[in-house]
């Protein structure tokens, strides 16, 4: 937690639904953690010791060693009793008390009682836990373990398919607990939209729900499809390709085993690194916002946390600052 960056990237609320609060993002002003507008102004006073955004209307925050959570107007609504606490989905959001796992409700009682080693995101009615053999299995929100822990590595449900791990081999299962594709992959990435990235040995290519290839393995790297898009890594670069496979941006930027260099689309533009600088491209591969960036994250909801070699913080679409903080500088 004390390596955290000083500017934490915020989980944001749905904007669809027009009865949810602002978004509320999470700022660090000399070691103290609060919450700032879209316009930059403080909303929550910087009084906390950490804190991470804030999901389905609460935020977890941290006073002294204990976290608990907060709802928009600063207010405990559960108090601070954990030694972690992570952000709400579906109602319920992972908490750890006295070394072990388990998910509190929004009221504070503990739906999911702390037993297990870790523990994910609820996602379709299911999260995954690892109990203290080191397996996954998955829990529903009233604490029964409905596929029971088997797996060496588990992640959470997404178009009633979750991917995961029998020792060195994945595939996916469905909420039964059952194949739904068989175990054969040597790495899975997420389903979205039906289409999921595998990689079989050093290639990296997209199969269907059905598990047949889309695309067969081609790719040194790839992610998942977003707006039509997916970033591919070949001959050492990054480029985005279409459903058919082709890059319809060249591979052209950087890659880094130490930092993300690309991004996904969200909103028409994606995070792109380009002779060492980090900036967004839009569908066409121009940089819609110039690589004048070290590093930065996906736009949430028209917002983008990214840093330059001086200042970390919050942009919008359109460059315009709404929060900087001056990174201190190297101790010697």
């Amino acid at each position: 937690m004390k390596a955290a960056t000083a500017i934490i990237a915020l989980f944001a609320l749905s904007t669809q639904a027009a009865q949810e609060p602002p978004r509320l993002l999470v700022v660090d002003v000399d070691g103290k953690y609060g919450f700032i507008d879209r316009s930059g102004q403080f909303v929550i006073p910087p009084l906390f010791d950490f804190a991470w955004g804030f999901s389905e209307g609460l935020a977890s925050v941290w006073v002294g060693k204990e976290a608990g959570y907060i709802d928009a107007t600063g207010r405990f609504t559960i108090p601070p009793q954990f030694s972690y606490a992570r952000w709400f989905r579906d109602g319920l959001a992972g908490a750890e008390l006295d070394g072990k796992w388990g998910f509190v409700s929004k009221d504070g009682t503990l739906a999911v009682k702390p037993v297990y080693a870790q523990v994910q995101d609820f996602s379709e009615g299911l999260a995954a836990i690892q109990d203290d053999a080191a397996l996954w299995g998955f829990v529903d929100a009233q604490g029964s373990e409905t596929i029971p822990p088997q797996y060496t590595l588990a992640w959470g449900f997404a178009e009633g398919l979750a991917p995961a791990y029998h020792s060195d081999k994945c595939g996916w299962i469905d909420k039964d607990g059952s194949p739904a594709i068989p175990f054969r992959f040597n790495e899975c990435r997420g389903m979205r939209d039906g289409i999921a990235a595998v990689r079989v040995g050093k290639a990296w290519g997209y199969i269907n729900k059905q598990g047949d290839f889309l695309i067969w393995p081609r790719y040194e790297d790839a992610w998942l499809f977003s707006e039509g898009l997916a970033p591919a890594k070949e001959h050492g670069k990054w480029g985005f390709i279409d459903r058919s496979g082709e890059f319809v941006i060249p591979p052209q930027f950087d890659d880094s085993v130490n930092q993300t260099t690309v991004t996904e689309f969200v909103g028409w533009l994606a995070g792109a690194t380009l002779n060492g600088r980090f900036g967004y491209i839009d569908h066409t591969g121009s940089f819609a916002i110039g690589p004048s960036f070290t590093h930065g994250l996906p736009f949430d909801d028209g917002i983008a946390d990214a840093c330059d070699s001086a200042r970390c913080g919050y942009i919008d679409r359109h460059c315009n600052a709404i929060w900087l903080k001056d990174i201190a500088a190297p101790q010697h």
